[in-house]
């Protein structure tokens, strides 16, 4: 049973093979702009731009909103580390912030460090500490889980910073604030992520959704190898080649068919997971926003009672019963290259770290392997409660 599996089913073969038949495979195509189209009217954008990757689009994002070696960017100490590589790209420095229960980034502590501890000069956010200009806030929605920073894009707004939404892991996530609005189209750009394993896939690739004509035009150009003339090949600065090519978005657009399909299928399992858990006071399925509606990507477990060990040790006994685990994202904090950077009251995301687990969500798991799954976990936190492991 494995945590999140691609699906690739005869609709996504036939889509790549009449793509295959019928032009020229690229990155400059009328099936990459179908599925550009495509995306923005699913997230509600004005604006697309389908990348090779949710890294590139991080970087490419950060980019173009000003970040570089005289700036630094908020970021939650829970997330991939593809979340803040891209600020390292660009020269700058990652301010790491602790998660609320939903592991999403801590929206009070944000906005009470901005108000007491930077300063508002010449229309820049000054960090009081560093002395260096805070131009971003990233805000990444974990597991699909929607976080609200609806009072966050208030002060920034005053401030000059900007919101990035790494929205990785909620392509179909939304959170209704007077209208719906889905993640990757609150802040000033979004990224999202079509990886293997993400709720649709692209095999590997990414996004850029956003409502604002400059920043979309600025990175059409960045990811095309910031072509100034393409006949006679001039370039007037550094561009990447970041956009994504017409077979992946084949794939894209034959697989986003599906996606409320397959978010209802994650939606039954979460359930299952929620039910078979209700009564058990030291074990916990992670929650969600009741004024959102997520795609139920990832489903994460926490044990009050187990430490870092017992909780590999029982992801080492589910294993064996080819019952895939893993640990949650290890908190930015811990990771040995990011230690000299500056932390702000973390508290929760440690704990979070060593005491969760991720378990099987793939649209395939039926009810009863989420009852075997259910089961084995009482039991091993049973042994080890009584002591007896």
């Amino acid at each position: 049973m494995k945590l999140s599996a691609p699906h690739i089913d005869k609709s996504d073969i036939r889509s790549i093979k009449n793509v295959l038949k019928s032009e020229f495979i690229s990155t400059s195509s009328k099936t990459v702009e179908k599925f550009e189209e495509k995306i923005s009217n699913f997230c509600n954008t004005k604006y697309s731009i389908a990348l090779n990757s949710g890294t590139s689009a991080i970087h490419l994002g950060l980019k173009i909103l000003g970040v570089d070696n005289n700036t630094e960017v908020i970021v939650p100490s829970l997330t991939f580390i593809a979340t803040v590589n891209p600020i390292l790209y660009l020269g700058a420095k990652p301010i790491i912030f602790d998660v609320d229960e939903y592991h999403n980034l801590k929206i009070r502590d944000v906005i009470d460090f901005i108000k007491n501890k930077t300063t508002f000069k010449n229309n820049k956010t000054i960090n009081k500490k560093t002395k260096k200009i805070i131009k971003v806030v990233i805000v990444a929605h974990m597991w699909g889980r929607v976080c609200d920073f609806t009072e966050l894009k208030n002060i920034c707004k005053k401030r000059n910073i900007f919101i990035l939404e790494d929205a990785a892991e909620a392509l179909g996530s939304y959170i209704k604030i007077n209208k719906y609005k889905h993640c990757g189209s609150m802040g000033d750009i979004g990224c999202l992520s079509f990886n293997a394993n993400k709720i649709i896939t692209t095999g590997s690739g990414g996004s850029i959704v956003t409502n604002n004509k400059k920043f979309y035009e600025r990175v059409q150009y960045l990811a095309n190898q910031a072509k100034n003339d393409t006949f006679n090949y001039i370039h007037n600065e550094c561009g990447y080649n970041y956009k994504m090519n017409s077979i992946s978005a084949a794939l894209g657009i034959s697989q986003l068919r599906r996606l409320k399909k397959k978010i209802a299928q994650r939606e039954r399992i979460y359930k299952r997971y929620l039910f078979n858990f209700k009564n058990s006071k030291n074990i916990k399925i992670l929650p969600y926003d009741s004024k959102s509606k997520i795609n139920y990507w990832m489903n994460v477990i926490s044990f009050k009672k187990l430490n870092f060990k017992q909780t590999y040790n029982l992801s080492l006994s589910l294993s064996k019963k080819k019952i895939e685990t893993r640990r949650i994202w290890r908190p930015l904090n811990l990771q040995l290259h990011l230690k000299k950077f500056q932390t702000h009251n973390i508290l929760n995301a440690s704990k979070l770290y060593f005491s969760s687990l991720c378990l099987p969500s793939d649209d395939n798991i039926s009810n009863s392997d989420v009852d075997k799954i259910s089961n084995h976990i009482k039991k091993f936190h049973e042994t080890v409660v009584n002591n007896k492991l």
